[in-house]
């Protein structure tokens, strides 16, 4: 073989290596390229799936955290939002995909209708930065009514207070609107009615025999009650515990 036939077969070689060798990539890059597009598209799943409505739902808005759950009652989440779900019996509030590291995980939040003390949609606070930004009539058109506050018993009797800011809706008139919705939805539902209650009748019920006796004690030492009469119906109320 001359030495111009060897330049030759090297640089056909040298093409046929470089040729692997893109191919190669290719492959590898087009590999990469489907790995990435799945883990997308899982993700958008997932994501979906946290942002659907709970099963059974009347139906689910979206609002933004503002205070007063349990395990953090204080401060915001980053993210913050996460959805508002309207159930027959419940509220029930569910992180979405990107809630859940600055939530409890995967955990629901439960308040049942039968705990809650008040229910009331109340004008936004204006931040500091909103308020510096707009003049004096745009500041006014921003105290809408698009915050959700729900004052209700924990599993003690204890009084707390969930607050929460409408996000569904395009601007805050948008979102104001929600809340006035959710209002109907409530209502249509006869949910709203079951909302607002006495907190005395909620922590303890009327016909309780230990609350009784506590107000028989009350009437004796006001000398209403004989000592008598108050043996005899602590007698009576004491064979109902």
């Amino acid at each position: 073989m001359g030495f111009f036939d060897q330049l030759k077969d090297k640089a056909s070689q040298a093409g046929e290596k470089a040729g692997a060798a893109l191919k190669d990539a290719k492959s590898r890059m087009s590999e990469g390229m489907a790995d990435a597009k799945a883990k997308m598209d899982e993700h958008k799943a997932l994501a979906a799936e946290a942002k659907a409505p709970i099963e059974g739902s009347i139906a689910r808005y979206q609002v933004v955290y503002l205070g007063g759950f349990p395990k953090k009652p204080n401060g915001k989440m980053d993210p913050t939002a996460f959805g508002f779900n309207i159930m027959p019996d419940s509220f029930i509030f569910k992180p979405e995909l990107e809630t859940k590291n600055s939530w409890f995980g995967d955990e629901l939040f439960t308040i049942p209708y039968d705990r809650v003390v008040k229910f009331e949609i109340v004008k936004r606070q204006v931040s500091n930065t909103e308020f510096l930004l707009s003049s004096s009539s745009d500041t006014k058109s921003l105290e809408q009514e698009n915050n959700i506050q729900i004052t209700h018993l924990d599993d003690e009797g204890n009084e707390l207070m969930t607050r929460v800011e409408m996000l569904t809706g395009v601007s805050i008139y948008g979102q104001a609107q929600k809340c006035r919705e959710l209002l109907d939805l409530l209502r249509e539902n006869k949910i709203l009615g079951r909302l607002n209650k006495d907190t005395s009748k909620l922590a303890a019920p009327a016909d309780d025999p230990l609350e009784q006796l506590k107000k028989l004690n009350a009437l004796k030492e006001a000398g209403i009650l004989s000592d008598e009469e108050f043996n005899a119906k602590k007698a009576e109320l004491l064979s109902k515990v």
